[in-house]
């Protein structure tokens, strides 16, 4: 492989992980040790509604408003020894985002995962 298509592979790889990282998001979560699933369904889309979308504006504008429609189907929410896969979709007028959050009660974070669909 030449020089030139040695730093377009780079180029490639370094957008794939830059894409990459900008559909993963930690953040800070709510105590919620001893949760059931749909305890975990509520909080979940608590946290998204009311502290996630006020302050991601590129979900802002994928979605195509502040205001979106969140559920989640307590019954595909997973989990064990406070660690949980939360199944998160929010609607809005332009598109449809799926998530996968996965919370660590114990160490207070969750981690929004961007599923392609």
């Amino acid at each position: 492989m030449n020089k030139t298509g040695v730093v377009m592979a780079l180029a490639l790889l370094g957008a794939s992980l830059t894409a990459q990282a900008a559909d993963e998001k930690t953040v800070k979560f709510p105590t919620c040790e001893g949760q059931n699933a749909e305890g975990m369904a509520a909080s979940v889309k608590r946290d998204y509604l009311q502290n996630r979308i006020v302050r991601w504006a590129d979900d802002q504008k994928t979605l195509g408003m502040a205001d979106p429609v969140a559920w989640i189907n307590p019954k595909e929410v997973k989990g064990e020894k406070d660690r949980w896969t939360v199944p998160l979709t929010v609607r809005g007028k332009n598109t449809d985002i799926h998530y996968q959050v996965k919370v660590d009660c114990k160490a207070g974070s969750a981690q929004y995962l961007a599923s392609k669909r």
